[in-house]
C-alpha cells in the first residue's frame, strides 16, 4: 500500500496539464461544491486548509465568480453552470419555479454535437435527487435535466449521496473511461450545502465539509495521474451558489469561485461564463452555437461569445 501511494505522489509531481495539448484532444472534469461560499473558500485556501484546490490553482487560477440573473438556489445555479444560459432560455429560475432545460442546450449535448457520441464520453454524477434531477413526476414540472438525460453517455443521478459515495463513483468512472479517450465528467458534491443548512456557514461542520470535498479533489486528480490522463485533462471546481455569511440560508448568496488547472483561466466573471470557458477549452467552436451564449470565455484574451 505504501509503495502504491509513493507511486501516486511521484505521478502527481511529474504530471500536470500540458497547455500544448490541442483543444480537440482534451478531456475535462467539472466539479460542483454545492453551497461553497466564495470568500470562505478563499480564506480556507489562504489558511492552508484546502491544499488540493490551492495546488490546482497554482497550475491555473482561482478567480471570483458572481451569480447573476437568477435566484441563488441549486436548480438555477446548475442550469446556468451547465448550459451558459439565463433562466429566460433554460426556464429554471428558482428551486420552486422551473421546467426542463430545452433539448440540446447542456454542455454534455454541445460536446456531442461538436465531436459525436463515438468520440467523447459524457458523465453526469450527482448527489441530490430532485434539484439536479431528470424525473417527470405526474402532476408537476419535469426536472431540469429530464430532456438532456438521454443524450448523456452515463447518467448517474436522481439519488441523494454523501461525499464518500460520490467520490468513489467518480474514481471508478475515471478508471473506466480515462484510458480509452476523451471524456467530460461532471461531479456534484452536496455535503457543503447540507452542513451550511444544518450548522451555518460559520460552523466547524461547514469547514469540515469543505475539507472533505477538497480531499476528494486530490483523489480525483491523483486518479487522473494514475490513468495517464492528467496531462490532457482540465479540472474545474465551482459552486451553484454560496451562503449568506454567518447564516443557515443562501437567499442572496451570489459570491462563488472558479478554480482550475487551466493556464488560460485568468479573469473573474459570472456563472454564465463557466460553460463557454469549458466548451472553448475543449475545442468547441462557439460561433456555431445557437442561441448565442451570453457569457464570455474567462481567458487571458477575454473572448466574448460571438453575436
Amino acid at each position: 500500500m505504501r509503495s502504491r501511494w509513493f507511486l501516486v505522489a511521484v505521478l502527481l509531481l511529474a504530471s500536470a496539464f500540458k497547455p500544448t495539448t490541442p483543444p480537440g484532444e482534451r478531456s475535462a472534469v467539472l466539479i460542483s461544491w454545492d453551497g461553497a461560499e466564495g470568500d470562505h473558500v478563499r480564506a480556507n485556501v489562504a489558511a492552508g486548509k484546502m491544499p488540493h484546490l490551492a495546488r490546482l490553482a497554482r497550475e491555473g487560477a482561482l478567480v471570483d465568480i458572481e451569480v447573476t440573473g437568477h435566484g441563488t438556489d441549486t436548480k438555477p445555479g446548475h442550469a446556468q453552470m451547465l448550459t451558459g444560459y439565463d433562466p429566460a432560455i433554460t426556464g429554471v429560475y428558482t428551486n420552486a419555479r422551473f421546467g426542463p432545460i430545452p433539448r440540446g442546450y447542456s454542455i454534455f449535448e454541445r460536446l456531442h454535437q461538436a465531436f459525436g457520441k463515438q468520440g467523447l464520453v459524457t458523465v453526469m454524477l450527482t448527489s441530490k435527487g430532485p434539484n439536479l434531477g431528470s424525473q417527470s413526476p405526474p402532476g408537476s414540472n419535469a426536472e431540469p435535466f429530464s430532456l438532456a438525460r438521454a443524450s448523456i453517455t452515463v447518467w448517474d443521478g436522481d439519488r441523494i449521496r454523501q461525499a464518500h459515495s460520490v467520490g468513489r463513483r467518480a474514481l471508478r468512472y475515471i478508471k473506466r473511461y480515462a484510458p480509452k479517450g476523451r471524456f467530460f465528467l461532471f461531479i456534484h458534491f452536496a455535503d457543503i450545502d447540507v452542513a451550511g443548512h444544518l450548522h451555518g456557514e460559520d460552523s466547524r461542520e461547514y469547514d469540515a465539509a469543505l475539507a472533505e470535498c477538497d480531499a476528494w479533489l486530490g483523489k480525483i486528480v491523483a486518479a487522473l495521474a494514475v490513468e495517464g490522463a492528467a496531462e490532457r485533462t482540465l479540472v474545474y471546481v465551482s459552486a451553484d451558489h454560496g451562503f449568506d455569511r454567518g447564516t443557515k440560508r443562501h437567499s442572496h448568496a451570489t459570491r462563488i469561485f472558479l478554480g482550475s488547472n487551466d493556464p488560460e483561466l485568468s479573469q473573474p466573471g459570472e456563472q454564465r461564463d463557466i460553460a463557454p470557458t469549458v466548451l472553448s477549452a475543449m475545442g468547441v467552436d462557439l460561433t456555431k452555437i445557437t442561441p448565442r451564449l451570453p457569457g464570455k470565455v474567462l481567458s487571458k484574451q477575454g473572448r466574448a461569445t460571438p453575436p
